[in-house]
């Protein structure tokens, strides 16, 4: 049998385990989590994008001259 905690959505079984039961909360964490690891790989991907782009002009002036 679990038993109410303070915390809204916070349960402690008998084991002094603590078990959380906001779904909703959990959703929107697992979310929020989601778009930051887009984030994180969108910007590694802009910075290897600019290296790139800088290889590429350092060619062509190497070429021109």
């Amino acid at each position: 049998m679990a038993e109410k905690t303070e915390v809204p959505g916070i349960y402690k079984v008998r084991e002094g385990i603590l078990i959380n039961k906001d779904n909703d909360s959990l959703k929107s964490y697992k979310k929020r989590k989601h778009r930051e690891m887009r984030f994180t790989e969108m910007d590694k991907e802009l910075t290897e994008m600019k290296a790139d782009i800088a290889e590429i002009k350092i060619l062509l002036q190497q070429l021109v001259k």
